[in-house]
């Protein structure tokens, strides 16, 4: 049994990550910000040990990492993509939040009583924008947005810094993972659930490719990370190399509902997405970590809409999962 502390254990990767790691027997410790919304960890009350308290705090976060004295940290918490704002206050608060934060993590790890033997913290396959697909790992990444790029600013900051770090930290670049729990705010479960309901829907860039990941086989990854030993500041894709356009996805989607092809509309198909084609090379994780994705895309979209056709009730006004304008669900990165 290990000591496993995650970051963002409330949400929609931490939550799974954290049942994952109960039932591999690990004693399981989540940070989970005051006023999140703990519906997806409730029934995990009394079997993990949870520390409520912002990452910003640094104090609160020496006396976390005193306490649990993890083996193992997944750093998974990370802001949702805001709208872009006129006074680039968007960029501010992620750079706060994803680089600062950071800081105040690998310094309280490294300077804990009983530093952590390894962390494990996620990026995503959109630090690459708009670089030539697929992506392998020693791409030159060209974000196209400030999302992109402050995951960028974080991965090089911790390869900075590995070498004045007692322990390695691991870079997971994720593809667009899906499954159960996750937020209405993102293309899939959103179209996933208005076509259960019957109601109608947009899918603006149908040519887009898309990398989509299962949410076990993206857990499956991370798990396999944190056992590899791999060096410090290694980066790694998580992700299936497979990358279905949205309009296949939207068609997959619509059969599995039952829902009315015609309720779903498509935009042009001009590539304003700025991504047209967001798909990983896989190589190094076959090869490093013996892990490949193993859920076929077909195969988790049964999972994903059977979970919500039996856990979203769409007439309730007071709905679990937290949504936003339909200007915001693109599925782009």
């Amino acid at each position: 049994m290990a000591r496993i502390l995650i970051t963002g254990g409330a949400g929609f990767v931490g939550s799974h990550l954290a049942r994952a790691c109960l039932a591999a027997g690990h004693q399981v410790h989540l940070i989970i910000r005051p006023g999140s919304d703990d519906t997806r960890i409730r029934d995990l009350r009394g079997d993990v040990i949870r520390h409520n308290f912002d990452l910003q705090s640094e104090t609160a976060l020496k006396h976390c990492l005193s306490d649990a004295e993890p083996e193992c940290i997944f750093h998974l918490a990370a802001r949702p993509r805001r709208p872009e704002n006129p006074d680039f206050s968007d960029a501010r608060d992620g750079m706060r939040e994803q680089v600062q934060v950071l800081i105040g993590l690998l310094s309280a790890a490294a300077t804990a009583p009983r530093p952590p033997k390894t962390m494990i913290r996620t990026g995503s396959l959109a630090e690459y924008g708009s670089a030539q697909a697929p992506f392998p790992e020693e791409t030159r990444e060209m974000p196209v947005n400030s999302y992109g790029a402050e995951l960028v600013a974080a991965t090089h900051l911790v390869g900075a810094l590995q070498r004045r770090l007692p322990f390695p930290v691991i870079t997971a670049r994720l593809a667009l993972v899906y499954g159960a729990w996750q937020s209405t705010a993102y293309l899939l479960p959103w179209l996933v659930t208005q076509c259960l309901a019957g109601e109608p829907s947009i899918v603006r860039h149908p040519e887009d490719r898309r990398d989509l990941i299962y949410i076990d086989d993206a857990v499956g990854g991370l798990l396999r990370l944190a056992a590899a030993q791999l060096p410090g500041g290694t980066i790694i894709n998580i992700g299936t190399g497979f990358a279905p356009t949205m309009r296949d996805v939207a068609r997959l989607i619509i059969a599995e509902t039952g829902a009315d092809p015609t309720l779903v509309q498509y935009g042009p198909t001009d590539g304003s997405s700025g991504i047209p084609d967001f798909r990983a090379v896989t190589a190094l994780a076959r090869n490093l970590l013996g892990w490949s994705a193993s859920t076929p895309l077909a195969e988790g979209l049964v999972q994903t809409v059977a979970w919500y056709r039996e856990h979203l009730r769409l007439q309730e006004p007071h709905n679990q999962l937290p949504t936003t304008s339909r200007r915001e669900r693109t599925g782009a990165p």
